[in-house]
């Protein structure tokens, strides 16, 4: 459809499949004040298509394939209020198209391809409201607007603005509204609002500048509103009675740890984590067991958890230490060797307690499923094989910190956040994704996989063991096992689950609730550190006999004197938490001085393999 009117013309020309315009096709108009053409496919604009006696005040061209517009078109529009270009394919803007609207007050041209404009684009208009919005701009040349000294709007989001420099918004001195958010802005230089000293609302959120300047906001001395994509930005507006974002989910501009319950929180999960995986390395240390190396797992996994306690008393105390004003602070605290010490001490703690779970798990899939073929491996060996772990996970924890890495990780792979943790939710492509993306999904994926996988066979097995023997205490045994070691597969899902998903989800782009980064950090990801003592230590039977016997023999010591005991329960049993049956201990021993003579009596085979777990 081509428009040649001839005779009285409707008002709107919307989805009507034009394809294109002729020269005067509006002559017959001159009574129109508003015309939209909206929503076809004409790729051009004509010379000469109004009439030179139109009133019109409103024209709409939104959303059709237009490229180019003759530099006569609006010539004739001298009524014209507002011009209306957005949705098309437009690459430049010239001064000639706008020299005639001598009462222009509204001109949007956003959802264009505009690339440049320059200092003598715009005349001089009684423009009030200029969109350039979701465009292609680069550079803004100082003086650009000079001419539009009644502009009170000026939106310029979503183009590929690399600086502000002083001089672009010179003699905007009515401007009330500046929107310059969502460009690739890295630096703002001083005085560059020194004209627009009437600005009610500045939107600077969603740039690349990491830190602003104060002296760049200190002549707005009446700005009300500011907007940041970070709310440590504020503290260069402080003088701004209401400055966005107020936090980050953690953080706000008067704690480090905003919500109420996440300051108490923290406390109590680095209380738990501290004491529990404590009395275990204590515990574990004084009582004697016959399975060194199962015990020798068990204390560096706690001391592994331990590390994560402490991170999270650290972080307690510094926010009680910058309680009411950590906006003040925020930026030394993130860039400090404190924070940096915070990190480490997380991502050490997480990465050695998921190595140590995995080569713990082993240790038992390997005893429960291979009885007969394994070989007891001696403590040094353990000992050496728990060393390389804790070098691979210093070396995994360290690397960001190492100043030969820092073009990868940049200088807030660990202080991108208030607490200091590598998660990297809400900017998931930052400096080092790559990284974090390996360690909280790959490496924690992988053993979950394993350890889900090496449980589910040995629960299986246990459970082939006891219909074997066809004992009701064999039965009851087992059924106690698999419970336990459900629990142990349902805690380390609990943890490594909701991290992974929530991470993938990040680098899928869907946008992750402020909140939730807070709840990971605080409950999720130390699940394990806080229930790792009491899963594999506190409430084993074993234990809690020997904490019987302990008081026990306190007591008997203040009635009747010492008196020597010298009972000891299976150390294999001790670490997998289970009733062991009378006289287990020797039979383990047994058991494992004479692999190469077993019996073949079913029943004692049975007892065997339940007391060994």
């Amino acid at each position: 459809m081509v428009i040649m009117w001839n005779g009285l013309p409707p008002k709107s020309f919307v989805h009507c499949n034009v394809r294109g315009i002729a020269q005067r096709a509006f002559y017959d108009l001159t009574k129109v004040i508003h015309l939209e053409i909206q929503n076809n496919d004409f790729e051009s604009f004509p010379i000469d298509a109004f009439p030179p006696e139109n009133i019109m005040e409103s024209l709409s061209l939104m959303y059709n394939n237009l490229s180019r517009i003759a530099l006569e078109a609006f010539d004739q529009l001298t009524h014209l209020k507002t011009l209306d270009l957005r949705g098309n394919k437009l690459k430049s803007i010239e001064h000639r198209h706008l020299i005639h609207l001598n009462n222009l007050e509204k001109l949007f041209l956003q959802q264009n391809e505009i690339e440049k404009i320059d200092a003598g684009t715009f005349p001089k208009l009684p423009l009030y409201s200029l969109s350039l919005v979701d465009n292609k701009i680069a550079v803004l040349e100082a003086g650009i607007f000079s001419e539009l000294s009644n502009l009170r709007y000026l939106f310029l989001s979503g183009n590929r603005l690399e600086s502000l420099e002083k001089g672009i918004f010179s003699n905007l001195t009515e401007l009330e509204v500046l929107a310059v958010n969502d460009n690739l802005i890295k630096k703002i230089e001083v005085g560059v609002f020194e004209d627009t000293l009437n600005l009610i609302s500045l939107k600077l959120e969603h740039n690349k500048f990491k830190m602003l300047d104060k002296q760049v906001l200190l002549p707005l001395k009446k700005l009300p509103y500011i907007y940041f994509d970070r709310f440590e930005l504020c503290e260069a507006a402080t003088h701004v009675r209401v400055c966005y974002p107020k936090g980050d989910g953690i953080s706000s501009q008067e704690h480090l740890l905003d919500n109420p319950v996440l300051r108490a929180s923290v406390w109590i999960m680095g209380g738990i984590g501290c004491i529990g995986n404590i009395i275990v390395l204590l515990s574990r240390l004084i009582v004697p067991t016959n399975n060194v190396v199962h015990s020798l797992y068990l204390r560096n996994l706690a001391l592994s958890d331990l590390l994560m306690g402490i991170y999270l008393f650290t972080i307690a105390g510094v926010d009680h230490h910058y309680r009411g004003e950590y906006l003040r602070y925020e930026f030394t605290w993130r860039h400090s060797m404190m924070c940096s010490l915070c990190g480490f001490l997380s991502t050490l703690s997480c990465e050695s307690s998921v190595l140590i779970l995995t080569l713990v798990t082993w240790d038992r899939f390997v005893s429960v499923t291979q009885p007969l073929a394994r070989r007891q491996l001696s403590a040094k060996a353990a000992a050496v094989t728990l060393l390389v772990l804790w070098i691979f996970a210093s070396a995994v924890a360290f690397a960001p910190l190492s100043d030969t890495a820092i073009s990868y990780f940049g200088d807030e792979f660990y202080g991108s956040n208030g607490v200091c943790l590598s998660l990297h939710i809400h900017d998931p492509y930052a400096k080092g994704w790559e990284y974090s993306a390996m360690m909280f999904v790959l490496v924690n994926a992988v053993a979950l996989i394993f350890i889900s996988y090496a449980y589910l066979r040995m629960i299986n097995e246990i459970k082939a063991s006891g219909v074997a023997c066809r004992s009701t205490r064999q039965s009851q045994d087992s059924d106690k096992v698999a419970q336990r070691f459900g629990i142990i597969v349902l805690t380390d899902s609990l943890c490594w689950v909701p991290v992974i998903i929530v991470k993938l989800t990040a680098l899928s782009g869907v946008p992750i609730p402020a909140d939730l980064y807070a709840w990971l950090a605080i409950f999720i990801l130390p699940i394990n550190s806080a229930l790792n003592p009491i899963l594999y230590t506190l409430t084993t039977t074993v234990f809690k006999k020997q904490v019987n016997k302990i008081i026990s023999s306190f007591l008997h010591r203040r009635r009747f004197g010492d008196q020597h005991h010298s009972a000891t329960d299976s150390g294999f049993s001790l670490s997998f938490g289970m009733f062991p049956l009378r006289n287990s201990t020797g039979r383990f021993m047994a058991y494992r001085d004479t692999q190469s003579s077993l019996t073949t009596n079913t029943k004692s085979s049975c007892k065997k393999n339940l007391t060994s777990v």
